[in-house]
């Protein structure tokens, strides 16, 4: 037996930790300052997205991340990129989604003596990240890394950004080895201290046997009881537990925007979107009418909650969250429960299936006459849903989605008006992750790149991207990175020509209409075309479905530019 000093490249340590991570595909937008970096991921496994800026990449870790559910990894440059890194994290920053950020620093000898690009990248960071760290050497570089990759995806999932400068990134770490004679070198597996899961969650704190009781009191009690169901519940992947609970216990659901897919939206007990935009009316009337209110996931948001204004003062609520940041931060709970989402509605159910409250065979009654109530209401909009009216009816492009995608593929929705119309029309037809929307920012930017990273997680998904004009302007250069990496998303845009939430608020509130018109002569489909997508301007009602359908089955990225109508109003409530 010898001991003997083993060397490897610093950032073949680094991408070694991704790969065993369960990491397969990482975003950016190189830099000199990390050239070592991609000369290790050229050598590895790791698939590297390059997107059209910082921020686009950003944004695909994000989309990646929460499809994948495991990991986002975006690289950049130091000053500028991450300033546009911190643009797109502000996304997974609201949104609990674990993105890790590595930005390219400058050489510490170096720093702050004019040289260019120079930020403090932590600084520019900070604000959007749980964690942040500017290791000094190359195995802090390391330790840094694996430290992140945990931090991110550890109980509630957060961003993480470590800088790494040129001098660190150009090291090598060093490990001692004892080894025999005739051994091998040693794998840089050595150089890890342990393999770290980046699949999420890990782990799943169980509510106490007392809270479930206490919950299990409150809804013997309840005759009107109603779930609030926010995107905890698709990121805990407890909804089936939500399901079989709600079954159980014969009590609707209302969904937050993001909570779409929380249960599939064509279940009786599913009353869709609640909220001020983009809502099911029957879904606020549930809500604003209930004697027993429980929140699986949900912040109660201002918009989910319509200013606080929604949630009943008089009725008893639960509140079921991971994350002590926001349980019982907008509502004082007379039951609140940090634990594991999917842990507490399994507890649930069970509980409820050993001992059926009192009152169930009224609520089953009651689930039956709101599932009744919905379809009325869709009813209601059955003419605009199925409009053949020119300029085309927002209402009909969201028909046409519903009617196209496969249950198993995913909308990837802006925000505004597309958002307000699928938020209020597009139907899940199964639980999980089909349904996207930036509520973590409201950004109306953030669609296509996100779609592009919800494409790469599952290649054999259908994605959709419903944007607006005003939204894909932001980063539509991100099209030839659909193309040149075969990320076969189909893009519909609505185009109304203008920014049509801004154009709807200044009209209602100031009588004005300022900076919110777009030339109406340019041409989303031909500039697809420009970038290597296939492209169609659509103005016919008719067309909206076949288009659709020959967009996904083409597996080719493709952009329908849709002439809808500009004065179309989505389901809002207004002050």
């Amino acid at each position: 037996m010898r001991w003997w000093v083993a060397v490897t490249r610093t950032t073949d340590v680094v991408v070694e930790a991704f790969e065993a991570a369960g990491v397969e595909t990482v975003f950016g937008f190189p830099c000199e300052q990390m050239d070592p970096y991609y000369a290790s991921l050229a050598e590895s496994d790791l698939r590297h997205v390059l997107a059209r800026s910082e921020a686009s990449a950003a944004l695909m870790a994000d989309g990646y991340a929460r499809a994948a559910r495991t990991l986002g990894v975006v690289d950049g440059v130091s000053g500028p990129g991450a300033a546009y890194i911190g643009a797109g994290l502000s996304e997974a920053s609201g949104a609990s989604s674990p993105v890790l950020a590595l930005t390219g620093g400058n050489d510490r000898a170096t720093r702050g003596n004019g040289v260019i690009q120079d930020a403090d990248n932590e600084a520019v960071l900070e604000p959007w990240t749980t964690s942040t760290a500017d290791p000094e050497s190359p195995t802090r570089a390391v330790e840094a890394v694996q430290r992140a990759v945990r931090t991110a995806t550890a109980t509630v999932p957060s961003p993480a950004h470590v800088n790494l400068s040129e001098d660190v990134l150009g090291g090598d770490v060093a490990s001692n080895e004892a080894a025999d004679d005739a051994s091998d070198e040693p794998a840089a597996s050595s150089f890890l201290r342990g393999d770290v899961d980046a699949s999420y969650p890990r782990e799943r704190p169980e509510p106490s046997a007392d809270a479930v009781v206490d919950v299990l009191d409150l809804l013997a009690g309840a005759e009107r009881p109603v779930v609030v169901a926010g995107e905890g519940v698709v990121r805990a992947d407890a909804t089936a537990a939500l399901a079989r609970f709600a079954r159980t216990a014969d009590v609707p659901v209302v969904t937050s925007m993001n909570g779409k897919g929380a249960v599939a939206e064509t279940e009786p007990h599913a009353l869709g979107v609640v909220g001020r935009w983009g809502f099911c009316r029957v879904a606020n009337d549930a809500l604003a009418d209930a004697d027993l209110v429980l929140g699986f996931g949900t912040r109660f948001g201002e918009l989910t909650s319509v200013g606080w204004s929604l949630v009943p003062e008089d009725a008893p609520l639960v509140h079921v969250d991971l994350d002590p940041e926001w349980l019982g931060r907008n509502y004082e709970p007379a039951v609140g429960i940090r634990a594991d989402l999917r842990a507490t509605l399994d507890a649930l159910a069970d509980a409820v299936d050993a001992d059926a409250p009192a009152g169930a065979d009224a609520r089953a009654d009651r689930v039956a006459s709101l599932a009744a109530d919905r379809e009325a209401w869709r009813e209601e909009h059955r003419d605009d849903l199925t409009s053949d009216r020119s300029p085309i009816q927002p209402q009909r492009v969201v028909h046409e989605l519903n009617e196209r995608i496969p249950a198993e593929g995913v909308l990837v929705s802006a925000t505004s008006f597309p958002g307000f119309f699928s938020g209020a029309f597009y139907e899940t037809e199964e639980p999980g992750l089909r349904y996207l929307q930036a509520r973590g920012s409201d950004g109306i930017n953030a669609a296509l790149p996100q779609g592009l990273g919800v494409q790469a997680a599952r290649p054999d998904a259908p994605v959709v991207v419903l944007s607006g004009d005003g939204g894909i302007g932001y980063h539509i250069a991100d099209l030839e990175t659909a193309a040149r990496e075969d990320l076969p998303v189909t893009v519909v845009v609505t185009n109304n020509e203008s920014l049509g939430s801004s154009k709807m608020s200044q009209m209602a509130t100031h009588s004005v209409d300022q900076s919110t018109d777009f030339d109406p002569s340019v041409d989303y489909a031909q500039v697809a075309r420009g970038f290597g997508c296939e492209g169609e301007r659509i103005e016919d009602a008719e067309r909206v479905g076949p288009a659709i359908e020959d967009a996904i089955a083409s597996e080719e990225p493709t952009l329908l530019d849709v002439h809808v109508d500009p004065f179309a109003a989505p389901p809002l409530l207004v002050d």
